[in-house]
């Protein structure tokens, strides 16, 4: 048997799982490293340090236990991204928006396992990318169309309901995007991003920003 290790949690926030969070960011690292398909089960056992045997106790088989990243991340994802939202208020809608987006390089390191081992095998499987879109995208958006709705009225942004879809839709891809591209490229600056955010979204004459 290897000399069991502990793993890095990676930002899952699966300390408290016991055994289970240990295989979970063995896995995460694992899967990092040799891609889903050409990690085994054998492998996390030995980044765990227990039996292949051992492991099968806890998860039928490695689809359970990427099941159960998805399920481990969206949660983390999403209450943290919830949480940024319901920070940002319109009085203050420039100075929140530059936190958030000075935020993007610590959410950046934090989800980067999420984002690049993750996100691009769920997208290939239907029943694993709906579990991620439950857990992680449609709550996100829900919270971000009532932060949109509520800025939109408080800024008085002519025909908001009207446009407000496409434009939630827009930020979503603004925002990940940024996310993502801190990941691999040099950083853009804060203030052009807030200026892109503000002018796309219709809040930079929608009514008086303050600072």
């Amino acid at each position: 048997m290897a000399k069991q290790t502990q793993p890095a949690d990676s930002g899952l926030g699966v300390a408290a799982l016991g055994r289970k969070g240990q295989i979970l960011a063995a896995a995460l690292e694992v899967f990092g490293e040799c891609g889903y398909e050409g990690g085994s089960m054998r492998d996390i056992a030995s980044r765990v340090g227990v039996s292949e045997a051992a492991l099968y106790r806890h998860f039928s088989g490695k689809e359970a236990i990427f099941l159960a990243l998805i399920g481990a991340v969206g949660t983390r994802v999403r209450e943290d991204g919830i949480a940024l939202l319901k920070a940002v208020r319109a009085e203050t809608l420039t100075r929140d928006l530059a936190t958030l987006v000075s935020d993007r390089r610590q959410t950046a390191r934090l989800y980067a396992p999420t984002i690049v081992v993750i996100l691009p095998v769920a997208v290939r499987n239907a029943a694993w990318l709906a579990e991620a879109r439950v857990l992680i995208f449609d709550p996100i958006r829900e919270a971000l169309i009532e932060k949109v709705t509520q800025i939109d009225v408080e800024l008085g942004v002519p025909d908001a309901e009207e446009t407000r879809s496409s434009r939630v839709r827009a930020l979503m891809s603004l925002f990940f995007g940024y996310i993502a591209s801190t990941i691999v490229l040099a950083d853009e600056q804060d203030q052009a991003i807030v200026e892109t955010v503000l002018r796309v979204m219709r809040w930079d004459s929608g009514g008086t920003l303050k600072s």
